[in-house]
């Protein structure tokens, strides 16, 4: 059993001087990251491995989680994660270190929504910015991730990882 945790980025600027990539977080995006990364602590879940869009509200979204979790594993960025679409999401996930069976991908819209829906079969879901899926795999290796091949266990929008409680399994 594999674990993908989905990640949209934190609410962000509208504007930046450097651009669209360079967009930082404003205060509630940072403080839903904060949440977000206490919320999968205080759940147990935080990520063995960490994949990152390499522009600035990912990243910044991403450190912020890690560091309030207290996570281990480091933040890798990665420039294809920006404005992914979904076969380069699973294409990314595919390259998760063998021992991995918590990965979080922390990406962007609407490559994200879709990769759920594709992933889960499942129907088009919202996905606002902190938001949060956690999809289980039944897989041996990250390799055969392939599409309809994930259940999605449970969604958190932001401003709700403070009060999120994981059901136990049916």
């Amino acid at each position: 059993m594999r674990t993908l945790y989905i990640v949209r980025h934190a609410e962000a600027a509208m504007t930046s001087a450097s651009g669209d990539h360079g967009r930082p977080l404003t205060q509630r995006g940072g403080v839903c990251a904060r949440e977000l990364g206490a919320m999968l602590s205080r759940l147990g879940q935080g990520p063995e491995q960490l994949l990152c869009s390499d522009a600035v509200r990912a990243a910044r979204t991403a450190e912020a989680a890690h560091a309030e979790g207290g996570w281990t594993a480091d933040v890798e960025l990665a420039a294809d994660l920006y404005l992914a679409p979904p076969l380069t999401l699973t294409a990314a996930a595919s390259r998760a270190r063998p021992g991995t069976t918590r990965l979080m991908l922390v990406a962007h819209q609407p490559g994200l929504s879709e990769w759920i829906h594709l992933l889960t079969g499942g129907p088009p879901l919202s996905f606002a910015p902190a938001s949060v899926a956690r999809v289980d795999l039944d897989l041996s290796s990250w390799g055969d991730l392939a599409p309809g091949s994930g259940t999605l266990r449970w969604m958190v929008g932001p401003g709700e990882a403070g009060a999120f409680r994981e059901r136990a399994d049916p």
